[in-house]
């Protein structure tokens, strides 16, 4: 998806419209958050691959106030992200990939900086005329112990395919349900093997204690122009949360 689009339809995702009072759940991720986790406080926003900045200009947009986090490896997008939150003192944008242990790999530059992609480590296949750039990679468990970060209201994880590497390296702060919500980026169907499949998050969100909240941003097969769907943001919960805003 184009970045313009992508600002466009996150920025929808977060409106605050009183119009959107009688949309259905499922349509703004505040609204429903607002309706149906009336207690949970969103002061902390780790936005894990930024990109130039869109999502975290949402997030700005309706916390003003909330401290948000942006992460963005590949240099060139980096450099575009500083420049676009650089006049905010909420937002501290990190250059690093998160991932489910530290050390350096390589991204994928093919085609726009929203599509780059973590060169999975078993993949054989030669990557011809395209461009590599290595990246610092992190977890998210020893970045929140190395910067003081006790919680995490809301993670959102786009990296095109390596969202579940993502999330396996915040084991510590799943356990403990110090991250309320999360959301992802999933495949729907079995053509798609550019995301994690949606099924697979399911899976590892059950053993982990968190429950899909609601299914964002449904995504056609727009590059066939086929009806089925391609791709959604699902978002998850604690069962933490969900507990404390029961009534």
């Amino acid at each position: 998806m184009k970045v313009g689009e992508r600002i466009k339809r996150f920025s929808q995702s977060f409106s605050s419209k009183p119009v959107q009072s009688a949309l259905p759940r499922g349509v703004s991720v505040r609204m429903d958050i607002a309706r149906f986790l009336p207690g949970l406080r969103l002061d902390i926003f780790f936005d894990v691959g930024a990109n130039v900045g869109q999502s975290a200009m949402a997030y700005l947009t309706q916390f003003p106030k909330a401290q948000v986090y942006c992460f963005e490896p590949v240099d060139e997008t980096f450099r575009l992200l500083q420049e676009k939150i650089g006049k905010y003192e909420n937002v501290r944008p990190f250059r690093l990939a998160f991932a489910a242990a530290r050390g350096k790999d390589t991204m994928v530059l093919d085609g726009s900086s929203d599509r780059f992609y973590l060169l999975p480590a078993t993949d054989c296949q030669v990557v011809c005329d395209v461009r590599l750039e290595q990246v610092e990679v992190e977890t998210i468990d020893e970045f929140c112990v190395n910067h003081g970060v006790g919680r995490i209201n809301y993670l959102k994880v786009d990296t095109e395919g390596s969202d579940l590497k993502v999330l396996h390296g915040a084991k510590r702060m799943l356990a403990a349900h110090s991250i309320d919500v999360i959301e992802v980026e999933a495949g729907m169907n079995r053509g798609n093997k550019l995301h994690v499949p949606f099924v697979d998050f399911i899976d590892f969100f059950d053993r982990n204690d968190y429950l899909l909240f609601a299914i964002y941003e449904q995504m056609h097969e727009w590059p066939t122009k086929e009806p089925h769907l391609r791709r959604t943001n699902p978002v998850f919960v604690s069962n933490s949360v969900i507990q404390s805003n029961r009534g």
